[in-house]
């Protein structure tokens, strides 16, 4: 019986035989697999930083959108004199590029809400003492008052980018660890 059982074995060694691994082909079958979840993630960013861009857009819009619909922009400086006009046109460039930078850091987390929120406050004021202009006509300290609240919406976006750009540090820091 052992010698059928080894001839049997000797004679049909090749349907057998267990053939050794292809470590080259088990490898390229890895990577290609790892491949695939690597390309998956970058996409997943991609997508995750296009809707961050698409959101940030849409807020900011909104809040451009919302600040020409108020009264700030029914009555400006300009209607006092030409040079308080440019100063306060000096003020909303200034806002403007300093939104962008905003806008373009992709932050929309709590630093960029409550800037939202304060900017909000200050364009409240603004509108106040735009109305009291329209009433009691080119007082200086209403004057002054508006000035000062334009200076202030400058601060706090300077201030929500320093925060951003410390967040930012932050992580990185923290994904350095």
């Amino acid at each position: 019986m052992q010698n059928s059982i080894e001839d049997y074995i000797e004679n049909h060694r090749d349907v057998l035989d267990v053939e050794t691994p292809d470590d080259e082909k088990i490898w390229k079958g890895i990577s290609t697999e790892l491949g695939k979840s690597r390309r998956l993630r970058i996409w997943g960013f991609r997508v995750a930083a296009v809707i961050l861009v698409m959101v940030t857009s849409g807020v900011f819009i909104t809040y451009v959108m919302h600040q020409r619909k108020g009264g700030v922009k029914n009555y400006s400086l300009l209607n006092v004199s030409k040079e308080l006009g440019d100063e306060e046109n000096y003020f909303h460039l200034t806002i403007q590029r300093k939104m962008k930078e905003v806008q373009q850091s992709g932050s929309l987390g709590e630093p960029y809400y409550s800037m939202i929120t304060q900017l909000r406050q200050v364009d409240r004021q603004v509108e106040t003492y735009m109305s009291d202009i329209q009433e009691l006509g080119n007082q200086p300290k209403i004057l002054n008052g508006i000035i000062r609240c334009y200076e202030l919406k400058i601060r706090i976006i300077e201030k929500t980018l320093k925060e951003i750009e410390k967040n930012k540090h932050y992580e990185n820091e923290k994904h350095i660890l």
